[in-house]
Order: structure tokens, then sequence, then C-alpha cells
């Protein structure tokens, strides 16, 4: 496949679409410390067309966020860079991670984030998290931690935090980290109007309340029990309008999406980290914790050595799917040991379509953004002055969208596209060399 295509796999032999450019493709770059690349994702699934301007502009500004970062400080770590991406995807109440996410059972938010170092190979993640505004800065806390070694008497500081541990943690370790209340007025937030009402101080948005009340009906329906009471009583009043009480598919924002945000990073001395934070599928269980904090599942990153590439991944899709095929250790792996990444990219979307640990599951839904870096073939010190770095960018699919954003220091805009997998095929496929 020539670089720049997209690549849709199907049945039959596999065809190719080029993207339109929204860039020019980067030129080879000099070697200095403004140099390094950025890539992120909003989910795979089905993205609105009436959305989709809104998934790509939070690609754009998460992009450009990251990219700001590593031109005004040339000390900044591909993990902060990660962070502060994902940071700004969960400010944004269009993406299913931090405000806005989807709701639970008890109509609460509950979140889950990871990072991973790849200079450490530290990683860090919670679950299960309602009252911090940005839980992949909390995640990344834990990361820090961690990478510190053990605790007085010996004691092994944790890789993951879970429901109210969280908060108690953050408290313990002094940290001050913005939060949010964790039981809002829903009346209030259903009513809210952005020309008069000032924003709330909760994870809760509007749209995915009146989402929630929405799907809570179709759940009425089929599991009476399980419906939470808050939406039944919406349901029963005219505070809804009656397009979105009596509507029997889809969203009222069209969107079936699934669960994470993530991002990757790598800076100019090929160093690498990985990241992902999602809100969780809409109506699950309390206390549900997808791939996007288990180790192995939602989030990978690996430096290069001279014997092995350097690889980061973020994976988006249905998280308990992932989470059963450990889907970013299985395309770290892939992707590693063959020297075709996207052949070795191919292989790893069409493995997880037919793994017989998804038997129970008529779909399968999965999506990844991946670099793969050369092996070094100098140290990290002598790179600083000396070594080009080269590689390749990666992103694919089984979804029918995926939202994606990336961009090169160097640029002076990112590139941003809604993926769309072809009408018969099974997959999508992208990749691109990258010289940093």
């Amino acid at each position: 496949m020539r670089e720049g295509e997209e690549m849709a796999s199907q049945a039959a032999p596999s065809f190719h679409q080029q993207h339109p450019s929204s860039t020019s493709p980067s030129p080879p770059l000099s070697h200095s410390s403004h140099h390094g690349f950025v890539a992120v994702h909003v989910g795979a699934g089905h993205h609105s067309a009436k959305n989709k301007a809104k998934y790509l502009n939070a690609c754009k500004s998460a992009c450009l966020a990251g990219v700001e970062l590593l031109r005004s400080d040339p000390t900044t770590t591909p993990t902060q860079v990660v962070e502060r991406m994902i940071s700004v995807l969960e400010d944004d109440p269009v993406t299913n991670a931090g405000y806005g996410s989807n709701l639970n059972l008890d109509c609460k938010v509950e979140c889950d984030a990871s990072l991973m170092n790849g200079t450490t190979l530290g990683f860090g993640s919670i679950g299960s998290v309602s009252d911090f505004k940005n839980p992949i800065q909390v995640a990344a806390k834990v990361l820090q931690e961690s990478d510190q070694g053990p605790l007085s008497l010996g004691r092994i500081p944790p890789l993951m935090l879970v429901g109210p541990g969280v908060a108690q943690w953050v408290d313990t370790m002094g940290y001050q980290l913005d939060r949010v209340e964790t039981n809002p007025n829903l009346t209030k937030i259903l009513n809210y109007n952005p020309t008069v009402d000032a924003p709330g101080a909760s994870l809760v948005s509007k749209t995915a309340l009146e989402q929630h009340i929405h799907y809570n009906g179709l759940l009425q329906q089929s599991s009476p029990m399980e419906a939470s009471s808050f939406a039944k009583r919406k349901m029963d009043t005219t505070e809804m309008d009656s397009n979105k009480r009596h509507a029997n598919s889809g969203s009222p924002q069209g969107d079936m999406l699934n669960d994470t945000v993530g991002a990757i990073c790598v800076d100019h001395l090929g160093r690498v980290a990985a990241g992902v934070s999602s809100g969780g599928i809409a109506l699950k269980f309390p206390g549900r914790v997808s791939e996007a904090a288990l180790f192995g599942a939602g989030c990978w990153a690996q430096d290069p050595t001279h014997e092995a590439a350097g690889f980061a991944c973020s994976v988006t899709g249905a998280g308990e799917q992932i989470t059963k095929t450990l889907l970013a250790r299985t395309c770290m792996d892939q992707l590693i040991d063959d020297d075709d990444t996207t052949s070795a990219a191919q292989k790893v979307l069409d493995k997880f379509i037919v793994s017989p640990l998804l038997r129970s599951y008529t779909e399968r839904h999965a999506g990844f953004v991946a670099i793969k870096i050369d092996p070094a073939e100098v140290s990290l010190s002598e790179a600083a002055q000396h070594r080009t770095i080269r590689g390749e960018f990666v992103y694919g699919h089984t979804t029918p969208t995926m939202g994606i954003g990336y961009m090169s220091v160097q640029d002076s805009k990112p590139k941003v596209v809604m993926s769309q997998r072809k009408e018969g095929s099974k997959t999508t496929l992208f990749t691109r060399a990258i010289t940093i």
C-alpha cells in the first residue's frame, strides 16, 4: 500500500481509498528539540453527520495543545503531552470522556483513564471515578508515584485505583486536582440554557442526560427493573420534547459510540507515551471498569532500543472485547515483530474480528491509533544532536467510523479526518511514514 492511503479490507480483495488532504504532507524534518509528532482519536463507532464538525474540532484542539507544549518547552515529556491532549478532549462535551460522558444506570458519570510512559514502561490508571474534572490527570499522578518505586516499609505503590479509593489516595498524597460535584441537581441540568445559565459544576452534561433518558426509555420497555428512577420520572413528564420521549431507535444526537478517547506522542528524542480516557458505555452498571483503565488493553508505550522498535498505541471500541483480547499489547506484539507495518496492522484487526475469545459477541468493535519508531541507532543523549527519527503512523478500525487527528511540530495545522469504513468492508486502515 502506498504511503498516505486508507485501506478497507473485506472478504473479496481489498481496495484503497485516498484521503482528501486538509494539509500538505510534512517535509523531512531537521533535528531539534522543537520536533515531534502527536495523534488523537475521539472513539470508534458511528459518528453522526450532524456532529462530525464538533468531533473533528475536538481532535484539532487536542493536537494543537499537544504540539504547542512540544514547541514551547523543550523539557516537556511525551507523557505530559499526552496528558494535556486528553485533558482537552475530556473538557469537550462532545466526547465520551470527562465532562459530557455517558451516564450509568444510576444516572451518574463514572470515568476510567490510564497513561503509559514508554521510557520507564510505567503505567498508572484510575477506574469508576466521578469526582475529578480530568480523570487523565489523576492517572498521571498514579503513574508518577508508581515510577518512584517502593513506599515506606517496602510497600508497592498502586498501578490502578478505583472508586472512592481514588479521592482518598489523592488527598493522602497531597495533590491539588480540580474536583466536581458528584450528586448534581439533574433537573437543573436538564433545563440548562447556555445563553443564560452558568456552566454546571459536575461531569453531567445536558446532552448526556437527554441521551440517558432516551436510552432509559428503551430499557424500561425491555427490562423495567433496571431502568433508573430519575429517567422514569422524566419519561412521564412534559419536560422532554415528544420526539425524544417516543423515539425508538438511535440516540437524540444520532451517535452510537464506543468507549474511549486517547492520544499518543513521540518527541524529538524518540521517546513515546500513550493514554486513554473513557466515560464508558451508556447505561452501564455502576462500578463497571473499561479497557481504558486496564494494563495492556487500552494503551501501550515503549521507547525504541538498539534491538527493537519503539511503539505507542491508544485503543478504542467495545471495552469488554478489547480487554479480553488485550488489544493494545497484542497490537504492539504484532507490529514490533513485523517489518511490514501495514500488513501487521491489518493482521491485528483481522485476528480481532475472528478471535475465539469473542464468540459470544455478534459484532466486534475496535479501533486504534499507533506510532512505530525505528530502532535507536544512538543513545538518547546522542540523539539530541545527531539522530533523525523515522517511523510510521497508523490507524485502523472495524467500526463504521472513527474520528482521528494527527500533527507534527513542523505542520501549520493538524490533519483531522472522520475515517469511514466502506460498505461491505470489514476494516479500514491508514498508514503514513513520519520523520522527526
